[in-house]
């Protein structure tokens, strides 16, 4: 497929509209800022927002007829879906009001592009630029009408990417503060999964990312605020051997991340089931070979506390219950 960076923003977004003939587009988020601090900076895919449902339709129709491969249609805080194509690169489109994307401050920078704006018009209303040669990262949006998985999968994503600091105490404390508030009123059960989800996918995509793997885990793992819901994961976090094995010869993707962390993990059991959860994950949104991986954990030979914890509790639970009535 062809590197998107090969591409100026401008000719990518005008190629774009021309092949779609969408007239009016947002683009937003790491293309967006980092474009334009960096006219030459590498990106993955270009995040773009298309106002109206009728649009956002056409765009779709256009996009499969030209052979692009869209993905099924997912419905979150908006509607949105990816396109690939070998010559024109990946879009990851929304259907949404622009002025409503993001939680935190380094979130709310977009560029329009339209009839009235070919080149781009830049809207910056919460000082994303200014944030980000500070490091400073704070949240935009009522934080109590977030999700807290949200909230902390954003975080970890924006604080490994820019490098900021996620020391305790440091300049990005009330950040932390008020994320670690809200995941401790949101008890980890079934009406959260999907958040807890996308939350681990997309913190391990990070991770393996980063330049200095190890320093990055080290540091997510000392601000604990995985421990909420992923408590064994962030043991492993702030396990030295496993950060020296990871110094010493970092992870090439996602998949030898996890099996790495399962080397070193304290609680295999406790590992396994909060990973596990990525097998629900969206197919064209996780790396196959960790859909693989974690599917094949079923086929592990069930230790004593796993068999206990998932089998002889709950069928004498079952028993219980059908007793009483």
């Amino acid at each position: 497929m062809e590197c998107n960076s090969q591409k100026t923003t401008t000719e990518a977004i005008h190629e774009f509209m021309d092949l779609t003939g969408c007239k009016q587009v947002f683009l937003y988020g790491g293309s967006a800022i980092d474009r334009y601090l960096d006219p030459k900076a590498e990106i993955m895919d270009y995040d773009i927002a298309i106002r109206d449902t009728k649009s956002y339709i056409e765009v779709l129709d256009k996009l499969k007829q030209l052979g692009f491969d869209v993905g099924d249609t997912r419905k979150t805080h908006n509607f949105a879906t990816v396109a690939k194509h070998k010559d024109y690169g990946i879009f990851d489109i929304s259907c949404m009001n622009i002025e409503d994307n993001g939680i935190y401050n380094l979130e709310k920078f977009y560029i329009e592009f339209s009839a009235d704006y070919p080149y781009g018009k830049v809207v910056d209303a919460y000082n994303t630029v200014n944030s980000l040669k500070e490091g400073k990262i704070e949240i935009a949006n009522n934080p109590d009408k977030e999700k807290a998985y949200d909230l902390l999968r954003r975080f970890s994503v924006l604080a490994g990417k820019y490098g900021f600091c996620t020391e305790r105490n440091g300049k990005n404390e009330e950040t932390m503060a008020i994320i670690e508030r809200r995941l401790k009123e949101t008890p980890v059960g079934p009406q959260n999964k999907k958040d807890r989800i996308r939350c681990l996918s997309r913190f391990l995509g990070a991770a393996f990312r980063r330049q200095n793997q190890a320093r990055y885990l080290a540091r997510m793992g000392e601000t604990g605020l995985f421990a909420y819901g992923f408590p064994a994961i962030n043991d492993v976090m702030q396990n030295d051997k496993f950060l020296m094995s990871i110094k010493q010869d970092p992870a090439k993707d996602k998949r030898e991340l996890i099996e790495r962390m399962l080397s070193f993990t304290t609680n295999r059991d406790e590992f396994i089931d909060e990973i596990q959860i990525l097998k629900e994950r969206d197919k064209d949104r996780e790396d196959p070979k960790v859909l693989q991986r974690v599917n094949e954990f079923d086929d592990e030979k069930t230790s004593i506390n796993r068999l206990t914890k998932h089998i002889v509790n709950p069928l004498f639970l079952y028993i219980q219950t059908k007793g009483r009535k």
